[in-house]
């Protein structure tokens, strides 16, 4: 087993575009815009709770659960804003009721074959492992104010479909 870190590895893309959520293909990916340098290292949320049914008979003291329904959970980015609004690309990536693809890649892109993992800035290629959420920016708020800290914001994104997380990169099609 080999475990790895996500910091200065992880790979998030907001995409305009993935046609199949379970295989965005290598242009797909090349078309977003790479947010890695920009969100902080505690600033990705893609929570998904799950629900339970009451499935409790009489005939037991155990109150028996059933799996219900799953996910609704707002996802969040974090992201520093920079001085200049050229180069502030988090910032205007993520306005309110933008929607696209939020690509994941945790171990990075470019995934090597001996250690299956990648960089932030790796060009993804066919069968590199990732995430990818449908989304929308439901909103994007000023973080406040705090000593010694970078100016940030937080974009709450809807996860307007199912994820699939277990994506993995196609080539063209």
């Amino acid at each position: 087993m080999s475990r790895y870190g996500t910091t200065g590895r992880i790979a998030i893309v907001f995409a305009p575009t993935v046609a199949d959520l379970a295989a965005p293909t290598v242009a797909e990916v090349a078309a977003g815009v790479n947010l890695s340098d920009h969100v902080t290292r505690d600033g990705l949320k893609t929570p998904s709770s799950g629900n339970t049914i009451d499935a409790a008979d009489i005939g037991s003291r155990f109150n028996k659960t059933a799996p219900g329904t799953y996910g609704g959970d707002a996802a969040e980015i974090t992201a520093h804003r920079d001085s200049k609004a050229a180069v502030d690309l988090a910032w205007t990536t993520l306005p309110q009721d933008a929607s696209g693809f939020l690509i994941v890649a945790r171990a990075g892109f470019d995934q090597q074959t001996a250690t299956g993992l990648g960089t932030k800035d790796g060009v993804a290629k066919a069968g590199d492992r990732c995430e990818v959420y449908a989304v929308t920016v439901i909103s994007r708020a000023m973080n406040d104010t705090g000593d010694n800290e970078t100016s940030k914001f937080t974009a709450s994104l809807a996860i307007t479909a199912e994820p699939a997380q277990d994506a993995v990169v196609a080539a063209a099609p």
